[in-house]
């Protein structure tokens, strides 16, 4: 070591010393930081933004993990509400150091836990002290989807996910009386490269906003510790393109109402406004004879997204547009929905079949289009058909199809009653069970669809 690291070190000692003689009976919790419920855990950036309202809100997190560095205590403090969410100079992050059993985020004094440190910084004479590092006024609890891992216990292994092992597990919080059987996604962050947990987090963002029966239940993360759990209903039936490959003699009503399902459910994130990026068999889950959007892990909030075109991509579920520029609108979910639509009525059978990705890219930019299967209603393949229509604006909307197979099927639109979603709500004291999905109904538009080319 040099001397001037060494000097440095010694002088940080010190300091130590002499604070610690003055803070060291600070007030403390005495347990450990995960019993406060102002501790968010693993909780990222982007959601801690969402939590905070008004100056001085705060919150205590762990660091983001980072290749090579150990993890800190920050705290994350609103210090402008005036500036949009999505300014990051909002919010004041402050990681609280750690040397010697000695915490502090300035260098003027330091405790004996994080929580002493918090119960300084909120005493009423700190408060008024203007030259403080920073001013805290009220701790952010936990919110009604931020869950324990004591609260839950993993079953069985269902199966890998992007992510790592889905499970089923039994889910009871405190003040339920009997436990919910549910899919638990688990996540490893040491396994995991930034984008996945990006992708991870933000599937659980977009989730605790939803309400539908069409779009699978939510009941929250548990991030506290490692590993990460998203808790989900449990889809009697797994994954739809599962299902479609186990029963191939589904009759051709069946699978008339899966695409109606599914379309119910894709009208429903289209209205909020937001774009799934991904809609594919694969991506949705049957159960108790209802299909279920699921895996909104590329899920982005708007009308419109650009696509960084280096990232690997699903090429046979891509809309032309989005191959040739990266763009992402409604349009494109809507050709998805339309490859969907071929995947149900030919059991989930790979798209383009016989075709490389390549030979994909290059034959839907030429105008190739798949035949739709000749058992099915010639009015759902004409609606096919126009998913795929070369100009977005030439495709219907989800309201449209909805309408169509609404007549077609003689299917009645359900009363979409409107529950609040698990959103940004502290958690009750006694908690009940949490209700079931619903979702808001959008108006029926014209049948009609635009025509695709013979």
């Amino acid at each position: 070591m040099s001397s001037a690291s060494a000097s440095g070190s010694a002088q940080i000692n010190k300091r130590l010393r002499r604070h610690t003689k003055s803070h060291s009976n600070e007030r403390s919790t005495g347990g450990i930081i995960d019993n406060e419920q102002y501790y968010h855990g693993l909780l990222p950036r982007a959601d801690v933004r969402l939590m905070l309202k008004e100056n001085g809100d705060f919150v205590v997190r762990m660091s983001e993990p980072k290749l090579g560095e150990p993890r800190s205590y920050v705290l994350s403090v609103l210090t402008d509400s005036k500036l949009p969410q999505e300014d990051g100079n909002a919010v004041k992050h402050l990681v609280i150091h750690n040397s010697q059993k000695k915490y502090w985020v300035d260098n003027k004094c330091s405790f004996d836990s994080p929580q002493a440190l918090i119960n300084y910084y909120l005493t009423p004479a700190v408060q008024k002290d203007e030259t403080t590092v920073i001013h805290l006024v009220h701790p952010v609890p936990r919110q009604s989807w931020e869950l324990e891992h004591d609260w839950i216990q993993i079953q069985k292994k269902l199966g890998q996910g992007a992510f790592g092992e889905v499970s089923m597990g039994v889910f009871k919080r405190k003040g339920m009386m009997k436990g919910i059987t549910v899919a638990v996604k688990q996540a490893k962050l040491e396994k995991m490269g930034k984008e996945q947990i990006k992708e991870f987090m933000c599937e659980a963002r977009h989730l605790k906003t939803m309400s539908h029966p069409n779009i699978v239940k939510f009941y929250g993360v548990a991030v506290l510790q490692e590993p990460l759990y998203m808790v989900m209903e449990l889809a009697s039936n797994g994954a739809l393109d599962s299902y479609l490959k186990k029963n191939p003699q589904l009759p051709i009503e069946t699978r008339n109402e899966m695409i109606l399902q599914a379309a119910w459910g894709l009208e429903y994130l289209h209205s909020r406004p937001v774009l799934h990026r991904d809609i594919a068999a694969r991506n949705c889950l049957y159960g108790d004879q209802k299909v279920k959007i699921s895996d909104f892990g590329l899920t982005r909030p708007g009308t419109l997204y650009q696509m960084d075109l280096t990232k690997k991509v699903p090429i046979r579920w891509l809309a032309v547009e989005t191959l040739l520029n990266g763009l992402y609108s409604p349009k494109a979910d809507i050709w998805a929905y339309g490859i969907m639509c071929w995947e149900i009525y030919m059991s989930a059978a790979e798209p383009y079949p016989g075709m490389t990705p390549a030979a994909v890219h290059v034959k839907i930019r030429e105008g190739h289009r798949m035949p739709i299967p000749g058992h099915v209603n010639a009015d759902i393949q004409k609606m096919i058909q126009s998913c795929w229509l070369e100009n977005p604006s030439d495709r219907p909307s989800m309201t449209d199809i909805t309408a169509l197979l609404q007549r077609v099927t003689g299917i009645p639109r359900p009363n979409f009653n409107e529950n609040p979603p698990i959103n940004n709500r502290a958690a009750p004291k006694a908690p009940a069970p949490p209700a079931s999905p619903a979702g808001v109904a959008r108006p029926r538009m014209s049948n009609e669809l635009p025509q695709a080319p013979a």
